[in-house]
C-alpha cells in the first residue's frame, strides 16, 4: 500500500515539475516577443504586415495540428460563433495596440504594463460587476497604478525616434482589451469551448483584420525576403505565439491557472532582458521600483481571487 502511495507521490510531482517547466516555457517565449517585433519593423514592415504574418502562420499551423489529431473546427451555434467573434476583435486590439507600445517606449516596460491585466480584471470585477471590495485587492490595484506612475515618469521608458505619450497609452490600451477578453470570456462562457478549435479561430480571424488592414489602409501586405527576416517570422509566429500558447494550456492543466498566471512573470522580465541586452534599452532604479511594484501587486491579485474561490 505504501508503495502505491510513494508511486501516486511521484507521479504528482512530475506533473507539477511537468506543469512549472510548461509555464516557464510559456511566459519566457512570449517574452521574446518585443525581440522578434521590432527586428521586423526595424525591417521596414508595418505593425498590420507584422500581425498579419505572426497571427496567420500560428493559426494555420494550429490548423493543421487539429487536422491531425482529428479535432473539429466547425462552429456548431451563431451563440459560439459571435463569441467567437468578439473575443478575436479583443484579441487583436491587443496586439495592435501593445505592439504600437513595443515601437515607441521600452519594450519591457510597454511588457509589463500589459501584464499588469490581472489588476484591471480586479478593478473592473469590483467596480463595474460589483463583486465584493476587498482591501487586499485595493491595496494591489494602488500599488500597480502608482508602478505603472514609477514607470510613465522615467527615464527607462524613452527609446529613440519613440513617441513616448503613444506608447504609454497604447501599452495601457493593451492592458484593459486583454482584461475586456478574459473578463467576457468567462462571462459568456466562451472558455467552454473546444480550447483548440477557439484558440485557432481566434488567431486566423485576428490574421484576416490584419490583412484586410494591410490592404485598406496601406494598399498592401509586404512579401517577406531574406533569411533573417524570416527567422524573425518564424519566431514570432511559432516560439512566441504558438509554443506559447501550447505551453500556457499545458501548465493550466498541470498546475492551475492561479500558479501558471504567478510564473507569468517571467513574461516581462524576459522583455526586460532581452530589451537591455539586444535593443539598447534601459532600466533605471525608478523603473524597476515600478516593474517590481507590477509584478507583486499582480501576484496578490492572482493569490488572493484564487483563495476567494
Amino acid at each position: 500500500m505504501s508503495s502505491v502511495h510513494h508511486n501516486y507521490e511521484k507521479k504528482k510531482k512530475r506533473i507539477r515539475l511537468n506543469g512549472i517547466f510548461y509555464a516557464i516555457i510559456s511566459s519566457a517565449s512570449f517574452g521574446f516577443s518585443p525581440l522578434f517585433s521590432i527586428g521586423l519593423l526595424a525591417a521596414g514592415l508595418s505593425n498590420f504586415d507584422v500581425l498579419s504574418y505572426r497571427w496567420g502562420i500560428a493559426g494555420i499551423v494550429l490548423m493543421i495540428y487539429a487536422f491531425a489529431k482529428k479535432k473539429t473546427l466547425r462552429i456548431n451555434s451563431f451563440d459560439e460563433g459571435w463569441k467567437i467573434f468578439l473575443l478575436s476583435v479583443l484579441r487583436a486590439i491587443t496586439s495592435v495596440t501593445l505592439l504600437i507600445g513595443y515601437a515607441n517606449i521600452s519594450s519591457g516596460i510597454a511588457s509589463t504594463i500589459n501584464f499588469m491585466y490581472p489588476v484591471i480584471v480586479a478593478l473592473c470585477m469590483m467596480f463595474v460587476f460589483g463583486e465584493h471590495k476587498s482591501w487586499v485587492d485595493m491595496l494591489a490595484i494602488a500599488a500597480a497604478i502608482f508602478g505603472v506612475y514609477l514607470l510613465a515618469s522615467g527615464d527607462s521608458l524613452i527609446v529613440e525616434n519613440g513617441n513616448t505619450k503613444l506608447g504609454l497609452t497604447c501599452s495601457i490600451i493593451s492592458a484593459f482589451s486583454f482584461a475586456a477578453y478574459y473578463i467576457l470570456m468567462k462571462r459568456l462562457k466562451a472558455d467552454k469551448i473546444e480550447v483548440v478549435k477557439f484558440t485557432t479561430w481566434i488567431m486566423l480571424l485576428s490574421a484576416v483584420y490584419f490583412i484586410i488592414c494591410a490592404f485598406v489602409l496601406e494598399g498592401k501586405l509586404t512579401m517577406i525576403t531574406g533569411v533573417k527576416n524570416w527567422m524573425y517570422i518564424l519566431g514570432l509566429g511559432l516560439w512566441s505565439t504558438m509554443i506559447s500558447n501550447f505551453t500556457g494550456v499545458k501548465a493550466v492543466r498541470r498546475i492551475g491557472p492561479t500558479l501558471t498566471s504567478i510564473l507569468g512573470a517571467l513574461q516581462p522580465v524576459t522583455a526586460v532582458v532581452l530589451g537591455i541586452l539586444f535593443l539598447h534599452e534601459h532600466l533605471y532604479t525608478r523603473s524597476l521600483i515600478g516593474i517590481i511594484l507590477i509584478l507583486i501587486a499582480v501576484t496578490v491579485v492572482v493569490m488572493h481571487q484564487n483563495n476567494k474561490k
